[in-house]
């Protein structure tokens, strides 16, 4: 193999290698660009997950709180319907006592 021939393989070789760098930088470049979308999506996600945990917090405070707000109000009903049959035994009491 003459030198020219050696050159001229080295010079492919360096074109091919030339070739396949420019492609991996594209290529580098496109992941990089999608690396950033991602990341971007991923903290807009982490944003609604974020607002959405607030949101169930609050929801069950206020279930909390109406569930405490519902069993007084039972208290107090059943209070007022013992005082009722209470008043209706009196009644029964009375009528029976006065024919």
């Amino acid at each position: 193999m003459q030198v020219s021939e050696k050159i001229d393989t080295i010079e492919l070789k360096i074109r091919q290698l030339s070739l396949k760098m420019d492609r991996l930088n594209e290529e580098n470049s496109n992941l990089k660009n999608e690396n950033e979308r991602l990341k971007t999506d991923l903290d807009k996600q982490k944003g609604a997950v974020m607002t959405l945990k607030d949101k169930v917090d609050k929801t069950q405070g206020m279930l909390d709180t109406q569930h405490v707000d519902e069993s007084e109000h039972s208290k107090q009903l059943k209070k007022q319907l013992d005082q009722y049959i209470k008043e209706i035994d009196n009644c029964i009491e009375w009528l029976s006592n006065n024919p």
